[in-house]
């Protein structure tokens, strides 16, 4: 229905645009033309009669030879004053054709539209209907909201915040409670057993000798009492290597888009279910073995260059295997997302706006929530740009780190914390220069150290090599980098390096309207 009243509006500004062009071209135009027209074809009217023999030889050929200019010089008036009349009235007819058009398909967008809103008045009436049957009140909830069709009010509702579906929730969640605490007491001698069993299974001990059946129900009892259970893919066969295939009900797997796909078989081969939560356009998995082996054993296999691991990470195979989600991304470099949850509701206007510019072409949602004011940040300097230039020393810049040092004065100086601070970096040997600078005082690292953290203000010192493009040219080939430093900073982001450079390359080159140039020693 968006669409359609679209296509209407489109239409109805069309004709709009012809019949101000049909009054322009008859006040401004047809009226001066018709006129000139008229007072051309007058004046050959007027024209006195052609001079006769005697009045041409008694003025020695100069009547009939000044007649014949002055006819002439009529004559051609008239014909560019015709031509001009011509054209116009061309134009004229070309614009009642278009208007009629415009109106035709006016009147058939209307009939279209007033379909869909009748399509979506009987669908919005049986969706009452079937809600109020079926008592689901998540449903109303969006009804009444009327956030059904509407892209950012359906993606910023939040229907289980329904009071009397929380009540209900917390009492299901007191009752399996209790129902708990009856099993325990119940079977408490085999729970002990299994506890003490599962306990010498991720301590390490070994387990040959014991039956599947023993295992698993070692492994369901710890289940009972510690509902998830937290580890990483380093660890994950140490710790569960006693499980079988599709011994583990579900599988959450949180920032999986920095994980290789091998790193993820042995808990998905252990898993019914999986769930793989990540973002395929922030940081990618780092894969240690080089791209030369990796070539050399896919086609030594005969494996399609699709499954190269340096190239996709769990989450984009996880994605792919998703039939429901869009394509996302950076315009030319889009991807499909299986079940996007677009509402971004971290990060503060700026650094919201540059990671929706970068990298998601406009289609995150703003759903950040300001802080009460005894939790906003007291930084005075605006989100921004800090400028200095200056020679490297490999990918260090040392002017940079004295404005570092600096602006952490003015923060200081403002009342703000150092627990509230990040200072991060692309660059490895920048991370080393910054460990030396803040003495362990602030949260530092790269950006990759940095997925997945945040802090309500973050310090980007870019650094990179004066002596050459290629470590810059780098650091923003892919819009990855600079989304995830972005997307860190909850309330301020500092971003310290020479503008005159950075704003020529890509990536910075469309967000330096929302850096703004920042003076640090300028006083609120």
């Amino acid at each position: 229905m968006a669409e359609d009243s679209e296509k209407l509006r489109s239409f109805e500004q069309s004709l709009i645009e012809v019949a101000n062009e049909l009054s322009r071209l008859d006040n401004e135009e047809g009226g001066p033309a018709n006129t000139a027209l008229k007072k051309c074809l007058d004046a050959l009217g007027m024209l006195p009669p052609r001079p006769g023999f005697w009045s041409n030889v008694f003025s020695l050929g100069n009547a009939r030879r000044d007649w014949n200019a002055a006819r002439a010089l009529l004559e051609s008036q008239r014909d560019v004053a015709k031509a001009e009349f011509a054209r116009i009235t061309r134009l004229t007819q070309q614009l009642d054709i278009d208007k009629v058009q415009a109106e035709r398909k006016i009147t058939d967008a209307r009939r279209v539209l007033q379909g869909s809103q009748q399509q979506d008045q009987t669908l919005t009436r049986d969706a009452w209907e079937l809600a109020t049957t079926h008592q689901a009140d998540h449903l109303l909830a969006w009804l009444k909201d009327n956030a059904i069709g509407d892209g950012d009010a359906i993606e910023l509702a939040e229907p289980w915040r329904i009071e009397g579906w929380r009540k209900a929730r917390a009492r299901v969640f007191i009752q399996a409670l209790k129902l708990h605490q009856t099993f325990f007491e119940l079977e408490a001698s085999r729970l002990r057993s299994n506890l003490f069993m599962i306990n010498s299974l991720l301590t390490g001990s070994r387990f040959q000798g014991l039956s599947r059946d023993a295992i698993r129900s070692a492994w369901a009892s710890l289940f009972m009492v510690v509902p998830v259970l937290s580890s990483t893919f380093a660890s994950f066969a140490r710790s569960f290597g006693s499980l079988g295939a599709s011994e583990i009900g579900w599988l959450l797997v949180d920032e999986a888009g920095q994980a290789a796909p091998q790193q993820a078989v042995g808990a998905l081969w252990r898993s019914r279910r999986a769930l793989l939560v990540g973002d395929p356009l922030q940081l990618k998995p780092i894969v240690t073995v080089s791209d030369a082996v990796l070539e050399h054993m896919r086609t030594r296999y005969g494996v399609d260059a699709h499954w190269i691991p340096n190239q996709k990470s769990a989450q984009v195979l996880a994605d792919e295997a998703t039939p429901w989600g869009r394509m996302a991304g950076p315009a030319g470099g889009k991807t499909w997302v299986g079940l996007p949850l677009v509402v971004h509701r971290r990060c503060d206007k700026p650094m919201y706006a540059l990671a929706n510019r970068i990298a998601y072409d406009g289609a995150m949602v703003y759903g950040t929530i300001a802080p009460r004011a005894d939790k906003e940040t007291l930084a005075s300097l605006p989100t921004g740009w800090i400028h200095i230039s200056g020679s490297s020393e490999g990918n260090w810049v040392p002017a940079e780190g004295q404005v570092l040092r600096d602006l952490l004065k003015r923060l200081h100086g403002d009342g703000v914390e150092a627990k509230d601070i990040s200072v991060i970096t692309p660059f490895k040997a920048v991370q080393q220069n910054l460990k030396r600078i803040l003495r362990g005082k602030l949260v530092s690292g790269t950006i990759h150290t940095m997925q997945g953290k945040e802090a309500s203000i973050v310090i980007v010192v870019l650094g990179g090599n004066t002596a050459g493009a290629g470590a810059r040219n780098w650091a923003v080939s892919e819009p990855n980098l600079l989304n995830v430093a972005a997307t860190r900073a909850k309330r301020r982001l500092y971003v310290i390096g020479d503008r005159n450079d950075w704003k020529h390359r890509q990536l910075f080159c469309d967000v330096m309207d929302l850096l703004p140039l920042q003076d640090i020693q300028a006083h609120p």
